[in-house]
């Protein structure tokens, strides 16, 4: 190795350890709003404020956030528009302190807050996306922003990513029945919701790369077969509504 690249090496590695040392909170608290760090563990979770018992989601590992400020074992990030809090210990840095968004829409997301709303699916969340039109949804813990249609659905809206693109983010989620909290834009409404990621069922659009449909799930909305009213799924929506406001 050439004595240009050794000397640009150890150049890239005291720049991070300024960074890192920084972060340890060397005083009370280390602002640091340029800072791009990494989350480096599964069990990381995004709090409304830094306290254990505050309202929070997961966060998926890999996920890169700005570090604003960071006092005793916790950092103060912006993370898809939202300002939150995660323990220092799940943060690495990150190898880009210019990585862009995941989303062009989610940095204009936090003006969102005020307006999200929870709303019941058979009063009149039903009708906030209509069946054969589209609208967006923002994945709470990865931070992306998928375009989908609405393909159907009575007790619940059936829904399906938009394009290829939008396909390929709603893979990287897993394929899973478990619940996400979940924020459901159209148009200038809204609504927290909670989401599944198995792709099942039928399908309307078949050139987008996925096959079938996932579900998309608001308060007191129902399973189609069982009719029931899943508490996961409820939850999930509470942790969404709770975290925009």
């Amino acid at each position: 190795m050439g004595a240009a690249k050794v000397t640009s090496r150890l150049q890239k590695m005291i720049c991070v350890l300024l960074t890192l040392t920084l972060l340890a909170g060397i005083c009370p608290t280390a602002y640091a709003k340029t800072v791009k760090a990494t989350v480096s563990d599964s069990s990381a979770r995004f709090y409304k404020s830094p306290d254990s018992s505050s309202d929070h989601v997961r966060i998926d590992k890999g996920v890169t956030v700005t570090v604003k400020a960071v006092k005793g074992e916790w950092a103060q990030v912006k993370y898809s528009g939202y300002t939150g809090y995660i323990k220092t210990k799940y943060l690495s840095a990150s190898s880009s302190s210019s990585s862009s968004s995941k989303s062009s829409s989610s940095s204009s997301s936090s003006s969102w807050k005020s307006k999200v709303v929870a709303l019941d699916w058979f009063d009149s969340g039903k009708n906030v996306l209509r069946k054969g039109h589209y609208g967006y949804v923002l994945d709470i813990r990865s931070g992306y922003m998928i375009k989908v249609k609405r393909m159907g659905g009575h007790n619940h809206a059936d829904i399906e990513p938009a394009t290829k693109s939008d396909a390929a983010k709603l893979k990287k989620l897993g394929s899973s029945w478990h619940a996400r909290p979940a924020i459901l834009k159209v148009d200038d409404k809204y609504v927290a919701c909670s989401i599944n990621t198995m792709p099942h069922g039928d399908q309307t659009i078949s050139d987008n790369n996925f096959e079938g449909q996932i579900c998309l799930h608001m308060v007191g909305s129902m399973t189609h077969g069982g009719e029931n009213v899943r508490s996961d799924h409820q939850s999930a929506i509470k942790k969404a509504y709770n975290w925009a406001h």
